[in-house]
């Protein structure tokens, strides 16, 4: 059924830019031929790289395939998003030489930014830091190193996730907390090459999974937490050093679409003190609206939405999710409780971001 609607999307998304593209500039005889057999080419193409990819993963070629079939898709994407919006100023002036400068605009801006939101996935990692003053906090202060959204895929280097991994050592963290979605293929057999067991805090690493954990098989998630050493919470909580505890739910919607270690916050958080501080872990944000009036807790960490990696999907889940990226406060029986959904470590599908950056989150929870 998914991939049923996402090729009738594909489809009508894919004749509406044709159509856009050769009407509105006026593409007659041989050059409207030309356009369409590169456009048809290159759609056939993006659908064929995927498939190529995942029949022969270990092929080197298969990386480039498979990122130039998913920047296409998320070209395709962009070029959706940005040609639905551009007519809607044809609703103000229809006249062939306004539709054809307009068109010709759009077209570039797509071009344009999807050159950028390619280089900007690729090239650009930051370290966003977040300073949380909690009152009766046990300590000083407290360092959170929150990693989510990694997607390891075919096309994913060694050195890449190795540079997370350097980068997320230097901020000296008490705790690394990796809210989900780790992988797209099976590493068991190769997650030493990427580097992650050299991922060190001084309380070690807390995890759960996430909705891919599911979709590639809970079992091979949870052989690579075990050789690990992180310590996974599937609707479990955990006291680090006697003053701070962390507690975590499976996925939210995918556990109980498979009906396996269905998300539970209720036995997360069973035994809680909470006179203690609290951080939650829950890969989809919108579980907060419920766990902040029920449950005092500190803190919750949450990834999943990518802050919509490019158009239309970020125009589309800010709307969707309450808690979309960023830090949020809420307030219930004069008790603060913050939520902070990250744009993700890096990216899902096309490597491409547009006005969002991978991200590497170093939370400071302080006296």
């Amino acid at each position: 059924m998914f991939f049923l609607m996402f090729f009738l999307v594909y489809f009508i998304g894919n004749v509406y830019i044709i159509f856009r593209i050769a009407r509105d500039l006026n593409l007659h005889g041989l050059s409207f031929y030309i356009f369409f057999v590169l456009y048809i080419a290159a759609a056939v193409f993006s659908f064929w790289a995927m498939k190529f990819s995942r029949e022969n993963s270990s092929l080197e070629i298969a990386k480039f395939i498979s990122q130039a079939g998913y920047i296409w898709l998320g070209t395709f994407s962009i070029a959706v998003a940005y040609f639905l919006l551009s007519h809607i100023l044809f609703i103000f002036n229809h006249s062939p030489k306004f539709i054809f400068n307009t068109t010709l605009i759009t077209v570039i801006l797509i071009i344009i930014s999807s050159v950028y939101s390619v280089f900007n996935a690729l090239n650009v990692l930051r370290v966003k830091e977040i300073n949380i003053n909690v009152p009766n906090f046990p300590v000083d202060k407290f360092t959170i190193v929150q990693l989510s959204d990694i997607h390891i895929d075919v096309a994913t280097k060694y050195d890449d996730i190795k540079k997370i991994v350097n980068i997320t050592n230097s901020l000296n963290p008490d705790i690394i907390a990796f809210t989900g979605d780790l992988a797209d293929i099976d590493i068991t057999q190769t997650y030493e090459k990427y580097g992650l067991a050299d991922l060190k805090a001084k309380y070690g690493i807390v995890a759960i999974n996430g909705n891919h954990e599911y979709y590639g098989g809970l079992s091979l998630y949870e052989y690579v937490c075990k050789k690990l050493n992180w310590i996974l919470l599937n609707n479990e909580n955990t006291l680090i050093d006697g003053k701070i505890y962390f507690a975590g739910i499976t996925d939210l919607t995918t556990s109980k679409y498979f009906g396996k270690n269905v998300a539970d916050f209720n036995k997360a958080l069973k035994g809680v003190d909470f006179a203690k501080p609290v951080i939650f872990l829950s890969h989809q944000p919108q579980v907060f609206g419920n766990v902040y009036k029920k449950y005092p807790i500190t803190l919750q960490l949450s990834g999943h939405t990518h802050a919509g990696q490019i158009p239309p999907f970020d125009m589309i889940e800010i709307f969707v999710y309450k808690y979309f990226c960023g830090l949020y406060k809420e307030t219930f029986n004069e008790k603060d409780s913050y939520v902070y959904v990250t744009p993700g470590t890096r990216w899902w599908g096309p490597p491409m971001r547009l006005f969002s950056k991978n991200e590497i989150t170093k939370i400071t929870l302080r006296r």
